[in-house]
């Protein structure tokens, strides 16, 4: 099982990202802060990925700033650095990371995250299985065997959301308040059904199918590899 440490001061962030993580299958770890996981770290087993959220230090708050962080990391990972994933505020400049990774830029779709550590770490629950497509969630492009297509963000994100819940039914209204964020479920039915309609013909443009997203009459939809 794939071990990823998460770093974040804001604690809904924090919690959202490891309730997320530990619902698909990874081992977690957190720190509030950059102190308290250079002071946890050194005596846990060394993460497969780290999740950092970029912050400073508040004012009038003691601790070390992300550079102090960023340097700290370099030199105790040096021979083996984890997978590095690092949110940041949308406009914020981009800090000196002395361990590349990928940025996420804040606000984010929960699934950008997913995307990000399947592609580094693979899926924790089923190592080496795949649907027969590749999602890349920085372009919105979607590549199979016939080719490649290029998706919407709300194309994107649902497919994403679809494969990240494999097997489960999920109901029009769930996905309008987990894939759009929308809290009125009024019309949801249809609005999903234009955009997996959408989805389907995309899917059989590169892959001649589109049967890995199924219909559950009266209950929503489902996707299998």
């Amino acid at each position: 099982m794939s071990f990823v440490y998460v770093i974040s001061r804001e604690p809904r962030m924090r919690d959202a990202v490891t309730d997320y993580l530990r619902e698909r299958g990874y081992d977690t770890g957190t720190a509030s802060n950059y102190d308290a996981a250079m002071e946890t770290l050194p005596w846990q087993d060394r993460p497969d990925g780290m999740v950092v959220d970029v912050q400073g230090v508040p004012r009038g708050e003691a601790g070390s700033a992300f550079a102090t962080f960023s340097q700290w990391l370099a030199g105790t990972y040096a021979a083996v650095p984890p997978m590095m994933v690092y949110l940041l505020h949308k406009g914020a400049r981009r800090p000196h990371f002395r361990l590349e990774g990928a940025v996420i830029k804040k606000p984010f779709p929960i699934e950008a995250l997913g995307e990000a550590l399947r592609e580094r770490l693979g899926h924790p629950r089923r190592e080496g299985s795949s649907p027969g497509m590749d999602l890349d969630l920085a372009t919105n492009t979607l590549r199979a065997q016939l080719g490649e297509a290029h998706l919407t963000n709300i194309e994107a994100t649902l497919l994403a959301y679809l494969m990240e819940h494999e097997g489960e039914i999920l109901h029009p209204r769930d996905l309008l308040v987990d894939v759009w964020q929308y809290h009125d479920s009024a019309g949801a039915s249809t609005l999903v059904r234009a955009h997996v309609s959408n989805l389907r013909r995309k899917l059989r443009d590169v892959q001649g199918t589109a049967e890995q997203i199924q219909t559950i009459r009266g209950k929503g939809y489902r996707f299998t590899a």
